[in-house]
């Protein structure tokens, strides 16, 4: 129920400010990005009216949830059928704790990932619907062409290093902190990758499909999220579609 909540929020909440942009043909990023920050801010406000109704904050909750689990409650069966190699209970039970240390850290940057790919997806279909009318509104250019502010580095170095000061004085915690700051830089330098390789695929008339394939195995995959992180910010520093481009228009 509080998740579906959660989910709700996401959803609805962003819609009224990304139709002021959309109707008004101002930039469609700029409103996915004010509707992902008005989603983060009514998750936000709701975790604060639980705190208040019921004493106890949603990562207190979460935190005594996870403790609820058991490795004895936990069906290995499958797992071992598959030719998992099998464990010790004490390899188990380190296995979980990490796991649940992973999961308790996740939270705030999941969230965070979640508004902004909602936001996305619903522009993208609100904008689908009322262009249909015959409406004149800012629709979402072409994947392809998605590129993030050049002083975005530099950006992410000074908040990194505010964080790491924060952390370090003891307002936060130090692993949650940057847990999570590294989720964040790895998913924004990850989307722009993305968009060089839907760049790239157009480029060789490679099927959109065949894209959506490769992109879903280099998401799913450590190595080519890797991947995907430094060729976004290669390109954000070195600009090369752009370069790619104008080499293109010399020959």
């Amino acid at each position: 129920m509080y998740t579906l909540l959660i989910l709700l929020i996401m959803i609805v909440i962003p819609v009224p400010i990304m139709m002021k942009y959309m109707l008004t043909g101002r930039s469609a990023y700029r409103g996915i990005l004010e509707g992902s920050l008005s989603a983060m801010t009514g998750v936000t406000l709701l975790f604060l009216v639980f705190w208040s109704m019921t004493g106890a904050t949603f990562f207190e909750v979460l935190n005594s949830v996870l403790n609820q689990v058991k490795i004895e409650d936990m069906n290995l069966t499958g797992y071992y059928m598959m030719g998992m190699k099998e464990l010790s209970p004490d390899k188990l039970q380190l296995a979980l704790d990490n796991m649940k240390e992973m999961t308790k850290l996740a939270v705030p940057g999941v969230i965070i990932v979640f508004c902004m790919i909602i936001a996305y997806l619903n522009y993208a279909v609100i904008s689908f619907i009322v262009s249909k009318t015959g409406r004149k509104i800012s629709t979402l250019p072409p994947f392809r062409t998605f590129s993030l502010p050049k002083n975005i580095v530099m950006g992410s170095l000074i908040i990194y290093l505010l964080s790491y000061i924060t952390a370090e004085m003891g307002i936060i915690d130090k692993s949650l902190m940057m847990f999570n700051l590294q989720m964040l830089f790895t998913f924004v330098f990850s989307i722009q990758g993305l968009a060089v390789v839907f760049y790239f695929g157009n480029a060789k008339k490679i099927p959109k499909f065949i894209l959506i394939i490769v992109s879903g195995i280099f998401i799913l995959t450590w190595l080519g999220e890797t991947f995907l992180f430094f060729l976004g910010l290669t390109d954000v520093v070195l600009d090369i579609r752009k370069r790619f481009s104008q080499t293109n228009l010399k020959v």
